[in-house]
C-alpha cells in the first residue's frame, strides 16, 4: 500500500505540470501590457487630467477691456486749449510776464500748451494756465503786468461730483483775491446761479476749456472777489445744465494730493 500511494501522488504531480489538472483552480489570466491599454475596449478609459492653461508671455497684448472707471482716466497731455483759450498775438505781453517772472525751476509751455483764461484789452492783465497731464497744473495770474505762478497736483480725491479742486489761486492783500477751479467738461459755460441780486464783491467767471488726447476735457476757471466790498451770504457756480454746482468760495484743496 506505501508503494502505490507513492506512485499515485508521483503521477498526479507529472499530470499538474502538464494538463493543470488534479483538481487544481486553472492560474489567473495575466493583465495586458500597458501600452495596449487604448486598444482593449474591454477596459475603462481613463479619467481626463486637468491640464493648467497657458501663461500668457508679459510680452503679449491684452485684449480684455480696461477696468478702470471712466472718471479716472489714464493720464495723458499736455492739455491743449479749445477756441478762445488758444494763445494770439495780442497775449504777448502777458506771455513775457509769466516767462520773466515764473521761477527756474518751472517750466512754461510753449504757445500751443498755454490756455488763456481771461485777458483784458490792455493786455497787463490776465490769466493763463498749463496741464502736463489731467493730474496737475500750473496756473499764472498777471495784474499789472506782474505775474504770480503756481504749479500743484490735482487732488485724488473729490468732494462733490465734477469738482476736481478750488482753490485761492492768487491773494493780493486789501485788493482782490482771485479764485481758481477745476470741473470736468461737457457742461460749459459755468456762471452764478439763482435769481439773486448781484453781488458786487464776486467778478464774473471766466472760463477755458483743456482738451486731453483720449477725448477728456477739464473747464479751468477764474473769478475774483474784491476784498473791500462784503456781502453776506454765499453764491454757487454751476454748469449750463445745472449738473454741476459748487459754491463759489468753498475753497476745496484735500491735504495730500
Amino acid at each position: 500500500m506505501r508503494h502505490g500511494s507513492i506512485a499515485a501522488a508521483a503521477g498526479c504531480a507529472l499530470a499538474i505540470l502538464t494538463t493543470a489538472g488534479c483538481g487544481l483552480p486553472p492560474a489567473p489570466e495575466l493583465s495586458p501590457p500597458q501600452h495596449s491599454l487604448h486598444g482593449s475596449s474591454a477596459l475603462p478609459s481613463p479619467a481626463p487630467s486637468w491640464t493648467p492653461s497657458p501663461v500668457p508671455s508679459p510680452s503679449a497684448p491684452s485684449s480684455a477691456p480696461s477696468s478702470a472707471p471712466s472718471e479716472s482716466p489714464r493720464a495723458s497731455g499736455p492739455a491743449e486749449p479749445v477756441g478762445d483759450a488758444k494763445v494770439t498775438a495780442a497775449d504777448g505781453p502777458l506771455l513775457a510776464a509769466v516767462r520773466r517772472d515764473t521761477a527756474p525751476d518751472v517750466k512754461v509751455p510753449g504757445d500751443g500748451s498755454v490756455l488763456v483764461i481771461h485777458r483784458e484789452p490792455a493786455g497787463d492783465t490776465g490769466e493763463l494756465a498749463w496741464m502736463p497731464d489731467d493730474r496737475n497744473y500750473c496756473l499764472a495770474v498777471v495784474r499789472e503786468a506782474r505775474a504770480s505762478t503756481t504749479c500743484n497736483p490735482l487732488p485724488k480725491s473729490w468732494a462733490r461730483i465734477g469738482i476736481r479742486l478750488v482753490t485761492e489761486g492768487a491773494v493780493y492783500p486789501g485788493r482782490t483775491t482771485v479764485y481758481f477751479a477745476v470741473v470736468d467738461g461737457g457742461h460749459a459755460p459755468y456762471a452764478y446761479a439763482g435769481p439773486g441780486q448781484h453781488r458786487p464783491d464776486l467778478g464774473p467767471v471766466r472760463e477755458a476749456t483743456a482738451a486731453f488726447a483720449p477725448g477728456r476735457t477739464l473747464s479751468l476757471l477764474t473769478y475774483e472777489r474784491h476784498v473791500p466790498v462784503v456781502s453776506p451770504g454765499d453764491r454757487d457756480i454751476c454748469s449750463a445744465d445745472n449738473a454741476v454746482c459748487f459754491p463759489a468760495l468753498d475753497v476745496y484743496v484735500p491735504g495730500s494730493p
